[in-house]
């Protein structure tokens, strides 16, 4: 009687090892899954920055005093644009700045910060900037990064 009291208490704490251990190892897991959610909100949020960058070139290639349609001295102005997702009720939005003082040299300056979610509770953003030639319509001097998600 006496060793097999002594087996079930052997196996009881052994399997109270085994259970710690296993939450021990769940528990190291959690940061890894947040490091993967949040790779995945930062890049919805550069795709929807790089949308906002194609909308402003269009819009500019068509008419090349965007917004207002008539040849004002606004040199600085800014937009943003939510994008609808059929999951969820936004899917993010960007904000493009687009900066004309450089204008004379033939060069525009466009901003745009992407989100990813919405903006109240932001997943991710990330920014993009770039000099938009006013000859060719082409993007140079292109520079990007992943924003804090204030």
């Amino acid at each position: 009687m006496r060793r097999r009291g002594f087996i079930l208490v052997l196996a009881l704490i052994l399997c109270l090892l085994i259970v710690v251990i296993g939450l021990g190892f769940l528990g190291m897991r959690r940061g890894e899954y947040e490091a993967g959610a949040s790779a995945v909100a930062v890049a919805e949020a550069r795709s929807v920055a790089r949308a906002g960058m194609e909308d402003a070139k269009v819009k500019l290639a068509k008419d090349q005093f965007f917004p207002t349609g008539v040849g004002d001295e606004q040199l600085l102005f800014s937009y943003t644009e939510d994008l609808p997702s059929i999951t969820r009720s936004s899917a993010g939005s960007y904000q493009v700045t687009v900066d004309r003082t450089r204008k004379s040299s033939g060069v525009v300056v466009i901003e745009s910060v992407g989100t990813a979610g919405s903006l109240k509770s932001p997943r991710g953003r990330y920014a993009i900037s770039a000099e938009l030639d006013l000859k060719d319509y082409r993007f140079k001097n292109w520079n990007e990064g992943a924003l804090s998600r204030r």
